[in-house]
């Protein structure tokens, strides 16, 4: 699961900086704004997280590399929902298998999973 994560996070950060960096630029700010904003920003909270393999290499800004984090936040917050569900679901599956056993039928494979379980240990 987690090389899935990994994958999905690396491909949405790409594919959102691809699509953002081909916005038109910014204008270029007042040097005024630039120390309010510097103020703002160092306010704000930051997110942490790690860059795709090589990023670095890339001279990406530090709004990029918040912006991937913030990104790779939400994924990885959405992969985790899903996680649970399927963990839900893999339960349900189990219980309701179990279910449709007869009581000789679930005490037989209690028995089997015993001696499986005894066997392994030599």
């Amino acid at each position: 699961m987690t090389a899935l994560r990994l994958f999905l996070a690396c491909t949405t950060a790409a594919l959102y900086v691809a699509s953002t960096n081909a916005q038109a630029p910014k204008p270029a700010e007042k040097p005024a704004e630039k120390k309010a904003d510097k103020k703002e920003s160092t306010s704000d909270k930051r997110e942490k997280g790690t860059l795709p393999q090589y990023w670095k290499q890339l001279g990406v800004t530090d709004e990029q590399v918040q912006r991937v984090y913030k990104m790779q936040k939400v994924v990885n917050d959405e992969i985790d929902e899903h996680e649970s569900k399927i963990k839900l679901l893999k339960e349900k599956l189990a219980k309701d298998r179990m279910a449709i056993l007869t009581k000789e039928q679930k005490e037989r494979l209690e028995a089997i999973l015993k001696e499986k379980a005894g066997g392994e240990k030599k």
